[in-house]
């Protein structure tokens, strides 16, 4: 292991925090010299007084790359600075904080998670209920609607029961298929009643009849015998 930074160690012409420390001649070879430049000279301090020197050099040399023995120095840093201010716990009363904080955030988390998923489901209910309220509505206009009648834009086109499109009056109607044109059948509608006048002697005026088609309106009966007995009695 190379020595210092920041001109410490090998041709920086000063000693690490370690070797200031100890009252030594930084060498070139100095394992810890990197780590703890002369301006750490606190940190080492602390560190000392907890792990020791050969403790200290033993934990980070048991990390195999560089990046890794420099996270262990600062982790071994951070531990001996609050056993430093809370000899009884040190850096457990920290980490039983952070731990809390972390177990009431993430309960906030999860809570926060639900009521997103609550009101997601609130809105897609509203929304799906007021789609059928729509859809509701339209089927009623729909089926309020009497059968043919004309719609708005329509034109003067109308709409025949059966599925045909009533265009003008006397022209034919074609039907849904398309297939050429038909004569309109007209309405079936009730037989006109026929007047036909049937005179009968009664004194000496005549009276009319009306006959249907179907024969009512017949004279009434006993007008011939009443013609009969005036002759007899004119005879005599």
């Amino acid at each position: 292991m190379t020595g210092g930074v920041n001109g410490v160690g090998v041709g920086g012409g000063g000693a690490c925090a370690v070797c200031k420390h100890q009252r030594r001649k930084c060498e070139p070879n100095c394992e810890l010299a990197a780590y703890f430049p002369a301006n750490r000279m606190n940190d080492f301090r602390a560190l000392h007084l907890v792990f020791g020197v050969a403790n200290l050099t033993k934990l980070i040399k048991a990390n195999a790359t560089e990046a890794a023995r420099r996270r262990a120095a600062e982790t071994l840093t951070w531990e001996a600075r609050w056993r430093e201010r809370d000899p009884s716990e040190g850096c457990y009363r920290e980490v039983s904080c952070l731990r809390r904080e972390n177990a009431v955030l993430r309960a906030e988390n999860a809570a926060l998670r639900r009521r997103a998923d609550q009101c997601a489901g609130c809105c897609a209910g509203a929304l799906q209920q007021q789609q059928q309220q729509q859809m509701l509505l339209v089927s009623a206009y729909n089926g309020a609607r009497p059968p043919g009648s004309v719609l708005h834009g329509a034109g003067t086109t109308g709409v025949v029961p059966g599925g045909f499109y009533n265009g003008n009056a006397g022209a034919g109607v074609r039907g849904t298929n398309g297939n050429g044109t038909m004569p309109v059948r007209p309405h079936a509608s009730a037989p006109v009643a026929q007047t036909t006048m049937t005179g009968y002697a009664q004194g000496d005026r005549y009276h009319a009849a009306s006959n249907g088609a179907n024969g009512a309106g017949a004279p009434r009966p006993g007008a011939a015998g009443q013609v009969e007995s005036r002759e007899k009695n004119s005879a005599r």
